[in-house]
C-alpha cells in the first residue's frame, strides 16, 4: 500500500470511529435525569424500558418506565405485580389497573400517575416480578428493582404521582 493509501485508510477509519463513538450520547439524552435504575425486555418488537417500582414503607406504591412497540400499533391490557419474599419467591400478584395505547413506533411513559397500586408485602431493596399483558396476548415478564420513594432519584415522580 502506497504512503497517501495508508493515510486515507488511516483518515476514513478515524471518522468511522468518531462517528460511531458519538452516536452513544445522540438522540433524548438529558443531563439532569436520574440514574436509569430498572430493568430492560425486548420480546420481539416490544419493548419494556427502565421498569422500576417505587413504594413507601406501608406498600403504597408506583410502577414507572416505558412500554414502546415496534413492529405494530398494540395495547397494554394489564399489569400484575408480584413482590419477592424473603425466601426467594414471588408471592400474589396485584393487579395495577391501567391501559394505554402503544402507537407503532412510539414509547409510552409510566410516570406514576396512573399506575398507582398498594401492596403491603413489597419491600424495599428486593425485586417484583411485573408482567406487561398485551391486547395481542402477549406477556413481558421482567423482575424490577423495589426502590424508596424518599430515595433522592424518586422523591419528586414519588411526590408528582401522589397529587
Amino acid at each position: 500500500m502506497t504512503t497517501p493509501s495508508r493515510r486515507l485508510a488511516a483518515v476514513v477509519a478515524s471518522a468511522a470511529c468518531a462517528v460511531a463513538l458519538s452516536g452513544c450520547t445522540q438522540g433524548h439524552w438529558v443531563y439532569e435525569a436520574p440514574p436509569a435504575a430498572g430493568v430492560q425486555a425486548d420480546d420481539g418488537g416490544l419493548k419494556l424500558r427502565n421498569i422500576l417500582i417505587v413504594s413507601d414503607a406501608n406498600g403504597e406504591a408506583i410502577l414507572l418506565g416505558g412500554i414502546a412497540s415496534r413492529d405494530a400499533s398494540t395495547a397494554v391490557s394489564g399489569i400484575t405485580v408480584a413482590p419477592e419474599g424473603k425466601d426467594g419467591a414471588f408471592g400474589n400478584p396485584t393487579r395495577v389497573n391501567v391501559s394505554e395505547d402503544i402507537p407503532k413506533g412510539r414509547t409510552v411513559y409510566l410516570d406514576g400517575s396512573s399506575t398507582r397500586f398498594d401492596d403491603p408485602a413489597l419491600e424495599l431493596g428486593r425485586l417484583a416480578q411485573v408482567t406487561v399483558t398485551f391486547s395481542t396476548g402477549e406477556s413481558i415478564e421482567v423482575k424490577a428493582p423495589v426502590m424508596s420513594s424518599t430515595h433522592p432519584d424518586f422523591a419528586e415522580a414519588w411526590k408528582s404521582a401522589q397529587s
